[in-house]
C-alpha cells in the first residue's frame, strides 16, 4: 500500500511542477475582418433535404396488409417508405421527372 502511496505523490508533485501546455487549436490569435472562423458546429450540421409535411389518410385496407407484412416479418420497411416509392414510381409514370 505504501508504494501506491509514494508513486501517487511522486505523480501529484510532478503534475503541480509541469508547465501548462496548449495546442494550436486553443491559442488565441488575432482575427481581423475579413477572416471567417468556422466554429465546429457549423462545419458538422448535416444538410436535410428540404420537405413538406402532408398528412395522408391512408385506407384501412393499406394498413392492413401492411401489418401482415410486418407480423410476418416480410419487410422491415416503414409506411413512409412505400408511400415515396409508390408516389416516385407515379410521377416516373406521369413524366414529372423528363427534362424539358
Amino acid at each position: 500500500m505504501s508504494t501506491k502511496k509514494d508513486m501517487l505523490s511522486r505523480l501529484s508533485k510532478v503534475a503541480k511542477n509541469a508547465p501548462l501546455q496548449e495546442s494550436a487549436a486553443t491559442k488565441t490569435e488575432e482575427v481581423t475582418a475579413t477572416d471567417h472562423i468556422v466554429s465546429p458546429v457549423e462545419s458538422v450540421k448535416k444538410v436535410k433535404p428540404a420537405r413538406k409535411a402532408k398528412n395522408l389518410q391512408i385506407p384501412e385496407d393499406l394498413w392492413d396488409a401492411y401489418e401482415v407484412l410486418k407480423s410476418n416479418n416480410t419487410t422491415s420497411l416503414l409506411m413512409t417508405g412505400y408511400i415515396l416509392e409508390a408516389f416516385r414510381e407515379k410521377l416516373a409514370k406521369d413524366g414529372a421527372f423528363n427534362k424539358l
